[in-house]
């Protein structure tokens, strides 16, 4: 079994680069537009594979053609698939835009991703009881989240929870994720506080402990990240890159939050490492073309 499982999504993306965005209504010219493989779960697992993570993905794929890439892609970075199924559902698939400034707007149709079930999650149940951290999102069904984060709580094994796409969670629900990883805008709306500046962050990092969450690791784009359990708050510098593309950053952020962590290294350390790649992520196009691997990490934190 391997040591890290990351359980979510595939998303084919497809990219659409732009000055700025059109407003309500308009039409603009475009400058590009590129088919690249992503998905919140793929991302962080080939991130987790990059970085010399032993790591499997499971999830849900559609017989179609980004299904099949996806498979191809998997086998050459020889990240195990077992356990990824397959339905007549088309492969997940999302319309991005990106302007000149790096910004960037997605909306994602789940297509094959909402048809993996709580049928799924007893047949995987076995695999989690055997793996060391389950990493999480919110681009499955909160049915099957729940459960998963349930069946993780059952054998013992920590979580690692990506809030994303952002909704309202639980507070028991919360209660049993042993890191939560939001970005400023998924702990407002879960902690239901504003978090515009350091002072509000940490506000709303008391709140969400409060209810039992063990750790908040909390992205906060160029400011870095904030560090926060009951003992300390802390907030870890990031990188200042020029940003490309910044799709795939927090989920490459995760993925080596989470090959750190069973690396053995602190929690401190980890985040450290994790701003590195996710601002090497930024530097390029794409979700999976621009996950970064561990020489490029090595080489950039030397550099830097």
């Amino acid at each position: 079994m391997a040591k890290i499982t990351v359980i979510g999504s595939f998303v084919m993306d497809s990219v659409a680069t732009m000055d700025e965005f059109p407003k309500a209504g308009q039409t603009i010219i475009g400058k590009t537009l590129g088919l690249y493989p992503g998905g919140k779960g793929a991302n962080q697992c080939v991130t987790i594979a990059r970085l010399g993570g032993d790591v499997e993905m499971i999830g849900m794929l559609g017989r179609d053609g980004n299904g099949e890439t996806f498979r191809k892609i998997f086998k050459e970075e020889n990240i195990c698939i077992d356990r990824v199924f397959d339905c007549d559902e088309p492969t997940a698939m999302a319309q991005i835009q990106l302007n000149s400034h790096g910004e960037n707007r997605i909306c994602v149709i789940p297509s094959a991703n909402h048809i993996f079930s709580l049928k799924e999650v007893e047949m995987v149940k076995e695999v989690i009881k055997n793996t060391s951290l389950v990493v999480l999102q919110l681009e499955l069904t909160m049915e099957v989240t729940e459960a998963l984060i349930n069946v993780c709580f059952e054998y013992g094994v920590p979580v690692i929870l990506n809030p994303a796409p952002a909704v309202k969670l639980s507070k028991e629900l919360l209660s049993k994720v042993t890191y939560l990883t939001p970005n400023e805008t998924e702990m407002e709306i879960l902690s239901g506080l504003p978090t515009n500046t350091d002072e509000e962050v940490f506000k709303a990092a008391d709140s969400l402990l409060d209810i039992g969450v063990k750790t908040i690791v909390a992205t906060l784009g160029k400011r870095g990240a904030l560090i926060a359990t009951k003992e300390k708050k802390e907030i870890i510098s990031g990188y200042t890159v020029k940003a490309v593309d910044t799709v795939a950053a927090g989920d490459s952020f995760n993925g080596a939050l989470a090959k750190c962590l069973m690396d053995g290294k602190t929690l401190e350390e980890s985040v450290k490492y994790a701003n590195a790649v996710g601002a090497l992520t930024v530097t390029k196009k794409g979700a999976i073309p621009s996950l970064p691997y561990k020489k490029d990490v090595e080489e950039f934190i030397k550099n830097n």
